[in-house]
């Protein structure tokens, strides 16, 4: 009868190798969280200087085509769901300057607040001084 009681097959898990497996995965999420975070700061800052390069593209050509000319404008993060701009960076502004051609640029700044550039997010002015 005993030996009846006593399987022979082993099957499924012991509670110490479960522990084991959830405390690594536990590891793995806690280093991937982080990782995740900067990426997503990263693809943002990317997506607002494409955004900027547009829009400053888009207004040259407008004057180039209509001869309207260029308005002084401002944006940011915050009122970007009325702005022709859409700034995903929290906190990140654009400013246009300049009335014509030879003096329009668009000054993007991360931080929004005209202090030192932030680590790998440096303010953005268009055109370059490069180009």
């Amino acid at each position: 009868m005993k030996s009846m009681l006593k399987r022979k097959n082993k099957k499924g898990f012991t509670l110490m190798e479960m522990l084991i497996v959830v405390g690594i995965i536990a590891i793995l999420v806690a280093i991937a969280i982080p990782t995740f975070g900067g990426a997503q700061k990263k693809a943002k800052y990317a997506a607002d200087i494409a955004n900027v390069r547009a829009w400053y593209a888009e207004q040259l050509v407008n004057d180039m085509t209509e001869g309207d000319g260029f308005t002084e404008k401002s944006f940011s993060e915050e009122n970007s769901d009325t702005d022709e701009l859409k700034l995903q960076m929290k906190g990140a502004t654009a400013e246009a300057t300049g009335t014509t051609a030879e003096t329009f640029k668009v000054v993007y700044d991360p931080n929004g607040d005209g202090t030192e550039d932030e680590g790998d997010f440096p303010s953005v002015t268009f055109p370059s001084d490069a180009d």
